[in-house]
């Protein structure tokens, strides 16, 4: 099955960290992009997943999607 890259970020913690405060849920790192590997059968489903864990209604934003190259593949 297929890997996906998911490189997302916390809009609202990025927020609090340019005001100089520190959100009450997530560690200030989460202003800055992370990269989460997803297996999924294709990419709307690697979107579903990490939205389940990492949901818009808490600030959580999607940058980019990336297939990784399996062997054989370039």
């Amino acid at each position: 099955m297929p890997k996906y890259e998911i490189a997302l970020f916390n809009a609202e913690v990025r927020d609090f960290v340019k005001r100089g405060e520190t959100h009450e849920r997530y560690e200030d790192s989460w202003a800055d992009t992370h990269y989460i590997d997803v297996v999924a059968p294709g990419e709307e489903m690697a979107r579903t997943k990490i939205e389940k864990q990492y949901p818009a209604h808490r600030g959580f934003v999607i940058e980019q999607i990336t297939k990784e190259a399996t062997d054989g593949e370039f």
